[in-house]
């Protein structure tokens, strides 16, 4: 461990670690830190799966690219995205877009995608007046928390995750936002070389299908992990009164909801065990409150993501790699 450490009070060993600077570090400052003691900073990531780091100074959308070009210099292009959000630069978006009086649940990134980002940046331009806390929980623990036969059934058949993207005008993002570009050719290249079904619409819209894992192994640590977004893609979880209206929208058809999820033989996932993996989630979420120039680290395997509702203006930045 570097001596240049010593400018930093690290908290306790516990999700998420915090590493604060005193006095405060500009961008650059916490560039030249970083490269220095990366080593360090990457086992702990991988002991606790998020570190909050305080004083980091990242102010500006041009600060934090500028931090992101560095962390992740090589990061792909993460397409197929299921919410709409606005991009910034190459590597820089709005965290989320959703509507500030909501929750957004847990969940790990891309998990129903062939690729993912391994990690997720934070970092907060401006706090929100109340609330609009990151929520953060160990992937390790839930899936030990979860009732085993929940997961046994997980584990056997796995996830079939169903989307319907508009053209233009409808809910959630198109599919030209979600694949960033109008090239129909390229969007079904994308998806026939990351196992994406796609079966085209009348309308103009499409029906992507991908089946995949419900449990994962971390590529480092080789620990097992829940790893999905089933319950995202389960839109009772939302509500009834707004799971009646989304099926008003889809002409009672579940098949055309925005999103849907089943187990991957096809058959109805119960919804005892969405509310089950929800109770799990629910008590094991911890909020991140948020101070501007804040950045938060979280190895998107090891730790799930989300964020609590809130008023007043709130921009947090996001970028993957």
């Amino acid at each position: 461990m570097k001596s240049e450490l010593s400018k930093v009070i690290i908290g306790k060993n516990e999700l998420p670690v915090t590493f604060s600077f005193e006095p405060e570090n500009d961008p650059d400052s916490f560039i030249e830190w970083f490269s220095e003691n990366r080593d360090f900073v990457e086992n702990k990531l991988l002991e606790v799966g998020a570190i909050y780091f305080k004083g980091t100074q990242i102010n500006t959308i041009e600060d934090f690219d500028k931090v992101m070009k560095f962390l992740t210099p090589n990061a792909p292009s993460f397409l197929d995205g299921n919410s709409p959000r606005t991009k910034h630069t190459s590597k820089v978006y709005n965290a989320s877009e959703y509507d500030a009086s909501a929750a957004i649940h847990l969940h790990t990134e891309y998990s129903y995608s062939k690729i993912w980002p391994l990690k997720i940046y934070f970092c907060c331009i401006k706090p929100a007046a109340s609330g609009g806390e990151t929520t953060v929980a160990d992937c390790r623990v839930v899936l030990k928390e979860i009732d085993p036969d929940v997961v046994d059934e997980f584990q056997k058949k796995g996830i079939s995750y169903i989307r319907n993207l508009h053209s233009g005008q409808g809910f959630g993002p198109s599919w030209q936002e979600a694949f960033e570009t109008n090239d129909k050719h390229f969007m079904e290249k994308y998806c026939k070389e990351n196992g994406i079904q796609v079966f085209w619409q009348k309308d103009g819209s499409v029906r992507l299908i991908q089946d995949r894992p419900a449990i994962r192994n971390h590529p480092v640590t080789g620990e097992r992990l829940w790893f999905n977004q089933v319950d995202q893609f389960y839109p009772l979880v939302y509500g009834e009164e707004m799971y009646q209206v989304l099926m008003m929208m889809s002409d009672n058809d579940v098949d055309a909801l925005p999103m849907y999820s089943r187990y991957g033989d096809g058959s109805e996932i119960q919804k005892e065990s969405i509310d089950e993996i929800m109770r799990v989630l629910t008590k094991e979420a911890i909020p991140v409150p948020w101070q501007r120039g804040n950045l938060l680290m979280v190895d998107n395997m090891l730790a799930l993501h989300g964020r609590l509702p809130y008023s007043g203006e709130r921009k947090i930045l996001a970028a993957m790699g």
